[in-house]
Parts: C-alpha cells; sequence; structure tokens
C-alpha cells in the first residue's frame, strides 16, 4: 500500500521574542522542517508554509461574540520546483522572520492570541486519470515575548519612609519575573532609626488585572484578581539585625490560574506585588504600611534566554573571543545549516560581510536544538 505523510517539526518548541514590540531592530526567527515519510518515490510540485495568527476578544453580550483580528497571514514558498524523491525520509528546512511587533501568544478565559503554521505539499498523482492532490498538516507555534534590558535586573528595590526622624524600610524582591509554582523571597531591611519594635502581620498578594479592549464594539472590559501568597512559615520571623527575609510560594497553574504579563493592546494583563505591613515601633505605636511592586509573569523559565555571553580577553587575532557554553563545533554545525539554508550573494560594489562567524554568535544561540538533516533533501 502506498503511503505518504508530511509534519512539521520545529527546532524552539516556544519562540522567544525579544524587546519591545517597537523595536524594529531586534531579530526573531521561526526555525523548523518539513518531513515527508514516503513508501514509494513521489514527483512534488511545490511546499508552501503558511504562517497565520488570530487575535479574539469574548463579547457575550453582543450578537457576534467574537471580535476578531488577523495579526499576520503570510506564505512562504519552502520548494518551487517539481522535484522527484524516493522512498524515504525527506526534510525541507525553512526559516521565517518573525516581527517584534506580533504578540505573544496570550490564553485568557475572555480573549486569546494563537499562532499556527499550515503547510501544503502539491504532489503528483500516481495514475493519470486522478486529480492533481495535495498533503495537508498544521502545527500550533507558541510565541512568548522575553522581558525587557530594562526589566532583566535580579530583584526589584524599593525605599519607603518609616517616621519623620529619617527611619527608612528598603524592600528588596528577590526576583524581577515570576513563574507559577516557583518561590519569590522577599526581604525588609529597617535601619536604625526606624526603632521598629517587632513585626505584627505580613501579608502579600499578587495583584493580576486583565483588560480586554473591542474595538469594533467600542467596549472594555476590565478584571481584577487578587491572590494570597502563602508563606513558607506560619507567623512572622523575628527581626534579626533589623532585617526579616521571607519565601512565598506563587500558585502553580493545576492550583489557581495565574496569566502570563502580555503587551497586546486587545488583551492586556498586568501584575504587581502588594504587601502590607503592621509594624509595632519601639514607642509602642503602630505604623500601617502598604506598597506595590510591578512584576512581571511568564509561564516558562527564560534563565538561558537572559543571561548574556561571557567575552575573554583578545585572543591572537586580535578580536574578542566569546566564551559560552556551547562548543566549537556546535556553532561551526550552526554556520554550515544557515549557510546551506540561506546563501548570501554579495553586491560587487561592496565588501562582503561574514555573517556566519563566530561574532554573529548571539543569533546562533537561538538555536536549542541539532539543525535538520540535508541528507535527503533533492534540489
Amino acid at each position: 500500500m502506498f503511503r505518504k505523510s508530511v509534519s512539521i517539526d520545529l527546532v524552539e518548541p516556544i519562540v522567544c521574542l525579544r524587546g519591545q514590540p517597537k523595536d524594529k531592530q531586534t531579530i526573531n526567527i521561526l526555525r523548523g522542517a518539513v518531513r515527508l515519510q514516503l513508501s514509494h518515490s513521489i514527483m512534488i510540485h511545490t511546499i508552501t508554509i503558511q504562517f497565520v495568527g488570530v487575535s479574539k476578544t469574548l463579547w457575550p453580550e453582543a450578537s457576534q461574540h467574537w471580535d476578531k483580528h488577523v495579526l499576520v497571514d503570510s506564505i512562504i514558498p519552502i520548494c518551487k520546483n517539481s522535484v522527484l524523491l524516493k522512498k524515504g525520509t525527506h526534510s525541507f528546512p525553512f526559516e521565517i522572520l518573525l516581527s517584534n511587533a506580533l504578540s505573544e501568544s496570550i490564553e485568557c478565559g475572555l480573549g486569546n492570541v494563537r499562532y499556527k503554521l499550515l503547510c501544503q505539499v502539491h504532489v503528483k498523482p500516481r495514475f493519470m486519470f486522478l486529480k492533481k492532490s495535495v498533503l495537508h498538516t498544521q502545527r500550533p507555534v507558541v510565541l512568548m515575548r522575553l522581558p525587557t534590558l530594562d526589566s532583566q535586573q535580579q530583584c526589584i528595590t524599593q525605599t519607603h519612609v518609616i517616621n519623620d526622624r529619617g527611619g527608612q524600610l528598603t524592600l528588596v524582591i528577590e526576583k524581577s519575573h515570576l513563574i507559577p509554582g516557583t518561590l519569590v523571597p522577599i526581604s525588609f531591611y529597617f535601619s536604625s532609626s526606624c526603632h521598629v519594635r517587632a513585626v505584627d502581620q505580613i501579608d502579600v498578594k499578587l495583584i493580576e488585572r486583565q483588560k480586554y479592549r473591542a474595538p469594533s464594539k467600542q467596549a472594555n472590559r476590565i478584571l481584577h484578581h487578587e491572590i494570597a501568597l502563602c508563606s513558607s512559615a506560619s507567623a512572622p520571623s523575628a527581626l534579626f539585625e533589623n532585617e526579616l527575609r521571607c519565601v512565598y510560594a506563587v500558585p502553580d497553574k493545576h492550583t489557581i490560574q495565574v496569566r502570563a504579563s502580555t503587551s497586546h493592546p486587545n488583551i492586556r494583563v498586568r501584575h504587581w506585588i502588594q504587601i502590607y505591613l503592621k509594624l509595632k515601633l519601639e514607642d509602642r505605636t503602630v505604623k500601617d504600611l502598604q506598597m506595590d511592586a510591578p512584576i512581571s509573569v511568564l509561564l516558562a523559565p527564560v534563565d538561558d534566554y537572559l543571561n548574556l555571553p561571557v567575552y575573554s580577553s583578545k585572543g591572537n587575532g586580535g578580536h574578542t573571543a566569546l566564551s559560552t557554553c556551547c562548543s566549537t563545533s556546535s556553532s561551526a554545525s550552526s554556520s554550515v545549516w544557515l549557510k546551506k539554508l540561506y546563501p548570501i550573494k554579495h553586491n560587487q560594489n561592496y565588501a562582503p560581510i561574514n555573517m556566519y562567524s563566530n561574532h554573529n554568535h548571539h543569533l546562533m544561540k537561538l538555536i536549542t536544538a541539532p539543525p535538520p538533516s540535508y541528507k535527503d533533501i533533492f534540489f
């Protein structure tokens, strides 16, 4: 029996967008390959990839419940010429440049932003009386926006005045990005002029505000959620040298659903940490403090993307050497992969630019898996 199947494989399960949506100089690449599994030789006419992104906001009060907008709809040809493929597995790699203006993938109760890849493979039928057949497949694509460079600090620090004698409280949230199911340490540093005797009460909440817009209906909706964070200690710890440190647990997706922070204009999700302190001072008065600190919520850890490469001293060639966890052979294979995938034609009026050298290794770090095989590709 003659069987043929087509599938789409992605190099990265989650494609990261870097920087602000208005940053047009940032390069975001969606890499993958179209794979054909054939039990018999076949003639391929064309292979095309369609990248589609749609945003929807639910509006139950209207006659048409969904306010829909198409964010992107691009068709990319992978193979334009007719190719005879033999029995076996064949791979056709592709690269799609993603605009930084695209929104991240969103899954909320009243709105969502979803992306997908559609593939069509036009093949020649084995029998003349049959029409031209087409193989179809599709795959969802998840986009996640990384924090900006300004917000990539490892902690959030605030200073608050306790009294009119210069007493100050320094609040340190030891994480600038929260991930559901993880812990967030919070430290309090009191100056000697605060004269704090004890901390009677500490309440920490994660505030989530969702704002939905339906431009076609000229309507807005705001949802406000307050999630109490539980401390590992049952009672506030005693002050030690005017310092206090507590650790709080962020609920995971199985306990309370926490959405990721978004930048979409029609589906905006913002978060901040709200801290309430009840202090007992040495003069036996009680001081109430409420502090708010904006914070980002991510659905997956991105430490590998946030860590910058480490540069060593200059080598023999006078160029700065790049030291990363990737080996030289892996970066070399990545260079070969990009050269084969998209060969660069240089203009005679300009000097050639070595785009695939190790000086552009920050582009190669986007590759988190071995590149698709080229052994079975026929051009």
